[in-house]
C-alpha cells in the first residue's frame, strides 16, 4: 500500500491513478461527513468535497510542513 505522501507527490506530477487512490482512501471520511448534511444537499456537497480534496493535494507544499521536532517547538511557542 502506497503512502499518502508518495501518492500526493505522484498526484502533483499529474498522475491520475494516484489521485484516484487518494480519493478512494478518503471516501469513507467524505461519506461520513455527508451524514451531517440534509439529504437533498448531499450529492452536491459530495462533489465539492472531492474537488476540494484534489485541490488540496495539488497545492500541498511539502516545504512548508514541519517535522516532529519543529512541530513540538511550534506547539510550545504557541502555548506561551
Amino acid at each position: 500500500m502506497a503512502k499518502l505522501v508518495d501518492l500526493t507527490k505522484q498526484a502533483q506530477n499529474s498522475d491520475t491513478a494516484a489521485i484516484s487512490i487518494i480519493l478512494e482512501r478518503f471516501e469513507p471520511k467524505i461519506k461520513a461527513s455527508l451524514q451531517q448534511t440534509p439529504i437533498q444537499e448531499q450529492a452536491d456537497l459530495y462533489q465539492e468535497l472531492k474537488i476540494k480534496l484534489i485541490e488540496m493535494v495539488r497545492e500541498f507544499d511539502f516545504n512548508k510542513t514541519y517535522n516532529f521536532t519543529e512541530f513540538k517547538q511550534k506547539q510550545s511557542e504557541f502555548k506561551h
